[in-house]
């Protein structure tokens, strides 16, 4: 494992083994739960992760468009809606820390690296570690946050062990 430092928190991890892991799913969990707000997110997933935020999942073998989860949690005041989700990889915690890493290009984006989560079963069976993220995102959808249609159809997503 390679070892890394990114503010206050200091991991290992197996970038080989987190990308052959991606390379192995379909999709994100956007992709399966298709509500409203994970449609939202989809819709901009090329643009809500900084490029700072990008290099550091490359680094790690992470495919920025299979989210372990993500969850919409509504407008802000400012006019943007606060999101919040966890991207998994083959790793281990060496200093916890307790700081949000914030990246530079972005003032609404934050993450850290974290032991919970809901992590996706491919990752079960050995060391793994979550980055947990927090943005405030645009709403761009013409259907309003709260209407939670799903499109007909599609499945429910997949209930995920914690």
């Amino acid at each position: 494992m390679t070892g890394m430092q990114v503010g206050d928190q200091t991991i290992r991890y197996d970038r080989k083994a987190t990308a052959a892991i991606y390379a192995s799913l379909k999709g994100g969990w956007a992709e399966d739960c298709r509500c409203v707000g994970c449609r939202n997110l989809m819709a901009q997933r090329d643009v809500i992760y900084p490029p700072a935020f990008r290099e550091l999942l490359d680094r790690l073998g992470i495919d920025p468009s299979k989210e372990g989860e993500a969850v919409a949690d509504g407008p802000l005041t400012n006019g943007l809606h606060h999101y919040g989700g966890w991207f998994f990889f083959v790793g281990e915690m060496v200093t916890a820390g307790e700081g949000i890493s914030e990246v530079s290009d972005s003032p609404y984006f934050g993450y850290f690296f974290t032991r919970g989560g809901p992590c996706p079963k491919e990752f079960h069976g050995g060391p793994h570690l979550g980055i947990e993220f927090t943005a405030h995102l645009k709403w761009i959808l013409n259907e309003p946050w709260d209407s939670d249609l799903r499109v007909a159809g599609a499945p429910r997503p997949p209930k995920r062990p914690v």
